[in-house]
């Protein structure tokens, strides 16, 4: 196995990373309605402008993850030209940040967005790992551990966050992440309990 830690080269390879997002969650019991059926490629608005990173396999993509930007960068020209290249229509919607659709206290969220003004910011999501590579966490490990220093070395974030199931709050710890302040466990229909997590760039 030899394997890369890097954002996609080309447009050919971000497709690649899409098809795997598409593959998995449709594999997945609790994430199988988050995509369509009428594409293999798992799109949506926050993918416009983020940041894409994946483990390869050789040539082959095998984990990936991103992190939101609100400003356009190189990937934002290959996303575009997927979605009208394979006919797909992203429903908008009036969020910053995906997490909105989903955290039930809107209080906290709007307290929480305030706390970040001024700071590079993004959301970390959409991880996935193909099912062959999941055994023992080697993959998971190298790529958390890689994308912390893809997000604040060579993109100059100052935090990122995201969800993450109670069940693995302890195991993202041991990668620099904590519990967002005043982040209270949430449900969303279908998927297990989680809690809001974040890691910042350290001096």
């Amino acid at each position: 196995m030899s394997l890369q830690y890097r954002e996609p080269k080309n447009k050919e390879e971000l497709a690649k990373l899409y098809r795997l997002r598409h593959k998995v969650y449709s594999e997945d019991s609790f994430l199988h309605k988050m995509v369509t059926l009428n594409s293999n490629l798992d799109i949506n608005q926050f993918d416009i402008n983020s940041f894409h990173f994946a483990a390869f396999d050789k040539e082959t993509p095998i984990a990936y993850i991103r992190i939101t930007s609100s400003r356009p960068n190189n990937f934002t020209k290959w996303t575009e030209e997927l979605l009208s290249e394979n006919n797909i229509e992203i429903k908008y919607q009036n969020y910053t940040y995906p997490f909105e659709n989903y955290y039930p206290d809107k209080i906290w969220i709007k307290n929480f967005i305030k706390n970040m003004s001024g700071k590079v910011t993004g959301e970390v999501g959409k991880l996935v790992i193909h099912e062959d590579y999941r055994e023992g966490g080697k993959i998971l490990f190298g790529l958390i551990s890689q994308f912390h220093t893809y997000c604040f070395k060579e993109n100059n974030y100052d935090l990122g966050f995201g969800s993450c199931s109670l069940i693995l709050e302890r195991y993202y710890q041991k990668f620099g992440f904590e519990r967002v302040d005043q982040s209270i466990p949430f449900t969303f229909p279908g998927l297990p309990e989680a809690v809001m997590m974040q890691f910042k760039k350290t001096v």
